[in-house]
């Protein structure tokens, strides 16, 4: 639990950072992280550890629940008028926190096993946001073509084919360069929680949408976790891969849903409050676990 606290102790960082400095510009910071630093975070991740074939039965897994959900999540999505909601309702909740949450929670629950697989599942889950999850985003304010010019300009995706590549080719850096990999992997991580607090900063009670933030929450807890489970026993994953994907699967909005709404003018104060309010119900199915 010292994991998960101090994660969320520098999500009060930018929070308290932006209420004391009014000046400071969310949306640098969200470009910083997702041109620059984020693809150390891939590269790193990706290199860690060797591809073998158990670890990439999980992230096929995961990702077949991912579609499947989002048929059911995208149903329930209806029930809203405004059709950038309607997004925000279906993709986001299929968002996980699988980097900054899963994978040390993972690794307290499970061992170096639970680290291995929940790794392998944020590359699928970086894979989806920056495929098909950036084009869902980018398809509320910009037409066919521009989406798809939003998709190709992000380096994650590139250089995460890059990385999966090199480590099935049998290359590996050296460990001083893995080094400097961790530190800009690191500062990703460390930026993106503190540009989700800062956003928390900015949410005000009166823009509180109780409709969108109900339906959200039905589809990340009951919706999603329930045809997963499903999904996943198709697979006939073995017990300890079964519970670490549910795991990844039931951590709460990713802080990268924040970053893509701001990217993408897709109401990012919203989006903030649906992480904070996942973020919360998620430290009570921590606490079952």
């Amino acid at each position: 639990m010292k994991v998960v606290f101090g994660i969320y102790l520098f999500i009060l960082v930018g929070f308290i950072a932006k209420k004391s400095f009014k000046e400071i510009d969310e949306k640098t910071l969200v470009i910083l992280s997702t041109y620059f630093l984020q693809p150390f975070l891939t590269l790193w991740g990706i290199m860690l550890i060797p591809i073998n074939y158990d670890l990439i039965i999980s992230p096929i897994a995961y990702l077949a629940a991912v579609f499947a959900a989002l048929v059911f999540t995208s149903f329930s999505a209806f029930f809203l008028k405004d059709k950038k909601e309607k997004i925000i309702a279906s993709l986001t909740p299929l968002i996980a926190n699988t980097g900054n949450l899963g994978i040390p929670l993972s690794y307290a629950l499970f061992g170096d096993i639970g680290a291995s697989i929940a790794t392998m599942i944020n590359l699928a889950n970086i894979f989806f946001i920056y495929s098909f999850g950036i084009f869902f985003f980018a398809k509320g304010e910009y037409p066919f073509k521009e989406a798809l010019k939003k998709i190709i300009k992000i380096p994650v995706l590139w250089v995460g084919i890059i990385a999966l590549v090199l480590n099935i080719s049998g290359v590996s850096f050296d460990r001083d360069i893995m080094k400097i990999l961790q530190m800009g992997a690191f500062s990703s991580i460390v930026v993106q929680l503190l540009i989700f607090g800062a956003y928390i900063a900015r949410v005000k009670i009166k823009e509180i949408d109780f409709k969108l933030s109900f339906i959200t929450v039905i589809n990340k807890f009951v919706v999603f976790p329930a045809v997963s489970y499903f999904v996943l026993k198709f697979f006939n994953l073995k017990p300890v891969f079964f519970k670490t994907v549910m795991l990844e699967i039931l951590t709460p909005l990713a802080i990268t849903n924040v970053n893509l709404a701001a990217l993408f003018n897709l109401y990012p104060q919203k989006v903030a409050y649906l992480v904070v309010l996942t973020s919360i119900l998620f430290l009570g199915v921590v606490f079952v676990i």
